[in-house]
């Protein structure tokens, strides 16, 4: 059907081979380029999973975000994160000058617990989560294995290329130390 909004019909191929279904798309299933008729399998629990596996990927495909190179480092970032969250919150749970609120008044009981502490226990228990998921993963020793292998890599690249420039032992050993030199004051 010209000029109409295909986005909401099926996208199933018709039995003729002329195209596609110009139905409607099932219920849950109306997402652009994830739809299909009830003839199509649009109806069926299996076709409204795949529509909205579809859409899940299509959401995240829209969020244009680069795949995690190296998964440690991003851990320690989320700790850091973590950390900071935190201490921000124990800093708010300091300046309170009451832990609850309480309610006067004819129609008004009780007591409730500040925001300001939830948010603080909620800190503390995700510091917890995220500093034993490390630990246990021994961040700290594959971080060092990681910068020592790199190291390796750069030794053996720089062997090789001076040694391809024609430079004596002496020379490349100096120039290999004056490297080192340099990276460690970096």
């Amino acid at each position: 059907m010209p000029g109409h909004d295909s986005r909401a019909y099926c996208g199933g191929k018709k039995r003729q081979g002329t195209g596609n279904c110009t139905r409607p798309a099932g219920w849950g299933t109306e997402h652009p380029g994830t739809g299909s008729c009830k003839l199509h399998g649009g109806s069926t629990p299996n076709g409204r999973l795949a529509a909205a596996t579809e859409r899940a990927r299509l959401e995240v495909a829209a969020l244009d975000v680069e795949p995690v190179g190296d998964p440690l480092h991003q851990l320690a970032i989320l700790a850091a994160q973590i950390l900071a969250w935190r201490d921000s919150m124990a800093e708010q749970v300091n300046n309170l000058t009451s832990l609850r609120y309480e309610a006067f008044g004819e129609n008004s009981s009780g007591e409730q617990l500040r925001a300001e502490v939830s948010l603080w226990e909620r800190a503390l228990d995700r510091c917890e989560r995220v500093l034993t998921a490390m630990a246990r993963l021994n961040i700290d020793e594959r971080l060092a294995k990681i910068s020592e292998r790199q190291a390796e890599l750069i030794e053996s690249a720089l062997k090789a290329t001076l040694s391809e420039m024609g430079l004596d032992l002496d020379e490349q050993d100096r120039a290999a130390r004056s490297v080192a030199r340099h990276l460690r004051a970096a």
